[in-house]
């Protein structure tokens, strides 16, 4: 979608301008580029698997892009059969982990394991690993245990890693957060540890200062301009050496996509001052090409648009002063940061303002100053450090201002026509004032849209081998989540424990949430102190506004959950005997105070869109017949199984006495507990209820509009068939 409206404006462009040579200069270049996507998809469907299958495959790691979390290692490589794979090898020794840590050069593991099909996104506007994966022809996974390793002799472009290993270990061993900044600017490599600031950053809007770009490559050139213009090189001299030095810092700094955009911009001027004939050449233009040509996924990738866009911007404007130049660039960016992550922070104009000019006097020179002189003067790197642990707390205080506004995302269209719009009004063209009301206008009505929508929602989601839903009524009136879903933790040596997990509350419920312009919760209700229902909420607590937590009376006073929630929220422990206000829901169970157990979980039940719910937490079988005896006329159109389908819950003679239209089984795949199990679907085929289970359908949404409303689902329910 994005290349296609690019595309159409390039020629739209074109035509107007009857320029026919170019015109027809563009049409080979894209069918260039649409012959290179074809080959692609070609290559990418003749790889792609049906099924999964056991294999054994040979891998080969360099060794600057060795990630290890715990006793696993993760990446893509190509493999000894010619085909590209994401990996997650395991290693069952420390030995064979201490020898990956401390490689310097390449490695050769022999991996035993099973080769799967990429998974598709199962949540409504979560990242789509498998279509991203697609547009780099990468088609399939390996997950397996490493049987050998072995190190390999090093060959031609392998030095560079070589020496890029080196540096990153070397970085690693100064203080922090030195080392972290070094490893980040320097080398484009992002550690978990500077996790906290990146999502900091991300909040202000300044992530680009903190990517390898124009500014970082700008700041090199000059570094290198200086130095040998001291030592009196001639100009040609000094020229040649920039053309040669930025391709080894291209492979040094992690050739990411915006250093590729700011490598190739800086090769195309610095050979145009060698070769006059060569100066007409549009570097920006000619760089995207040869992207586009090498890699067609690089405007899938946020980086990669927001790398050309402000690129494009920034040379083809003239800026009235440095602050007329952020305030533009702000704006023109503002579309695609809403459309990828749905919000943004009021003070973002003043920050980047402040912190451009920062990064390219002070911070980037310090680091480099840094890395250089770490062995050399022990006390610049000291002073250094210090400044660098004052500016991260500055960025810590400017990050917890109040000021984000959860925007909701934009769609495809409406984010192109902001994009256009706003070059358009800022460049200064005719009737730029009503083109600047009608952009404001545009903000404004969908922001509308998104915060007073007329239709609600119950949303089950695709959290694993847990629970979350959410519930919305129209008008955001009132916004609830039942559970947040969790990974249990279990026991392993200290050597395997991983370092960092990955937040699936933050990936998909709350990724979902900002999505639709939701930025709090009037109640969150955790139905049990389970760890795969209550393990994600300090995630959701961080997150999102939390307003109140009604808990299974008892429960409030585990020092699990206590630990994990803010003081300045109001915990509610709740029996049956309570009445929730302001809420269409009503507490069925638990009938007194208890642990918070299984059989003292939560039951809720409502009715929305005309339907009635009934959400049963992982309450047992005895529970179970306890509601149906206390309410002996309770019915309920869609029941939530307890317990993810166990055996343990779904009572026969309840079932038969809410007589449902639908069961939704919350369920993660091929879980350890065999969850749902054969017993509770047999006992659904006899009393002929159908159910959908979230391990086939992905996210399962029913969205109402006064007493009418229709499910729809994330995923058609047969993409994991391969996995029975």
């Amino acid at each position: 979608m994005w290349c296609n409206v690019l595309l159409l404006i390039l020629f739209l462009g074109i035509l107007y301008r009857r320029a026919w040579q170019t015109f027809c200069l563009t049409v080979i270049i894209l069918l260039m580029v649409g012959g290179n996507c074809a080959r692609i998809m070609k290559i990418a469907n003749h790889q792609r698997v049906q099924t999964a299958f056991e294999t054994e495959r040979t891998i080969r790691i360099l060794p600057d892009q060795i990630r290890i979390n715990g006793n696993r290692m993760r990446g893509v490589t190509r493999a000894d059969d010619g085909q590209q794979y994401i990996v997650t090898v395991t290693f069952s020794s420390r030995h064979q982990l201490n020898w990956l840590k401390s490689a310097r050069t390449p490695i050769q593991l022999k991996v035993r394991g099973t080769v799967e099909p990429l998974k598709p996104a199962t949540n409504e506007n979560q990242f789509d690993l498998q279509r991203f994966c697609y547009s780099q022809a990468v088609v399939r996974s390996l997950r397996g245990d490493c049987v050998s390793i072995k190190d390999l002799p090093m060959r031609n472009i392998d030095y560079l890693h070589y020496w890029r290993c080196r540096l990153l270990h070397y970085f690693r061993s100064f203080s922090q957060p030195l080392g972290l900044f070094c490893n980040r600017l320097l080398l484009g490599i992002n550690d978990e540890e500077f996790g906290e600031t990146l999502r900091q950053v991300k909040v202000l809007g300044i992530i680009h200062l903190f990517c390898l770009s124009g500014l970082h490559v700008t700041v090199l050139c000059n570094l290198i301009r200086r130095f040998l213009d001291a030592l009196n090189i001639p100009k040609e001299w000094i020229t040649g050496c920039q053309i040669i030095i930025l391709p080894i810092y291209w492979v040094i700094g992690g050739s990411s996509i915006s250093l590729t955009r700011a490598v190739l911009m800086m090769e195309l001027g610095l050979f145009a001052q060698l070769i006059p004939r060569l100066r007409h050449l549009d570097s920006w233009s000619l760089s995207l090409i040869i992207q586009l040509v090498i890699t067609p996924g690089i405007l899938l990738n946020l980086g990669g648009r927001l790398s050309y866009l402000l690129s494009f911007t920034l040379q083809r404007i003239k800026w009235q002063s440095k602050l007329h130049q952020t305030i533009g660039m702000t704006i023109v960016s503002l579309p695609v940061i809403l459309n990828a992550t749905y919000q943004v922070h009021l003070l973002t104009i003043v920050i980047n303002w402040l912190m451009i000019p920062l990064f390219s006097l002070v911070i980037t020179p310090l680091v480099l100053i840094c890395a250089l002189m770490g062995k050399v003067c022990p006390l610049v790197v000291l002073m250094g450090n210090g400044g660098l642990l004052y500016f991260q707390r500055v960025i810590q205080w400017l990050a917890n201002l109040p000021g984000t506004l959860v925007f909701g995302k934009l769609n495809t269209a409406l984010t192109f026509w902001l994009i256009i719009s706003s070059i358009l009004a800022i460049a200064g063209v005719k009737r730029r004032k009503l083109l600047r009301w009608i952009i404001i206008l545009t903000y404004a009505s969908t922001f509308i849209w998104y915060h007073y929508p007329l239709t609600g929602e119950v949303t089950f989601f695709d959290i694993g081998q847990g629970d979350s839903i959410l519930i919305r009524e129209p008008f955001n009136r009132r916004i609830m989540m039942i559970d947040t879903g969790g990974r249990p933790q279990f026991k392993v040596p200290h050597w395997k424990q991983a370092r960092y997990q990955d937040d699936d509350a933050q990936r998909i419920s709350v990724n979902y949430l900002k999505s639709k312009g939701i930025h709090h919760l009037d109640l969150l209700f955790l139905s049990h102190r389970d760890a795969d229902h209550i393990g994600n909420v300090a995630t959701i607590c961080r997150e999102l506004t939390v307003k109140k937590i009604v808990v299974p009376a008892g429960m409030e006073k585990l020092p699990k959950l206590t630990n994990q929630i803010p003081a300045n929220i109001k915990i509610l422990p709740m029996t049956n005997q309570f009445r929730l206000v302001n809420t269409k829901l009503q507490i069925l169970h638990p009938f007194g105070v208890g642990e918070g157990k299984n059989e003292d979980s939560l039951v809720l039940y409502g009715r929305f869109g005309g339907r009635t719910f009934i959400f049963s937490g992982d309450l047992g079988k005895a529970g179970e017949r306890q509601i149906v005896k206390e309410y002996p006329k309770i019915k309920a159109d869609i029941v939530k199984l307890g317990h993810h389908g166990s055996k343990t819950s779904s009572d026969e003679h309840y079932l038969r006495q809410l007589n449902p239209q639908l069961a939704i089984i919350s369920a993660g795949r091929q879980n350890r507990y065999g969850h749902p199990n054969q017993e509770t679907i047999t006992t659904l085929n006899q009393l002929q209820i159908p159910f959908w289970s979230t391990q086939d359908y992905g996210m399962i949404k029913y969205s109402y509009y006064h007493q009418k409303g229709k499910f729809k689902t994330t995923l058609k329910g047969d993409e994991f068939a391969w996995m029975h």
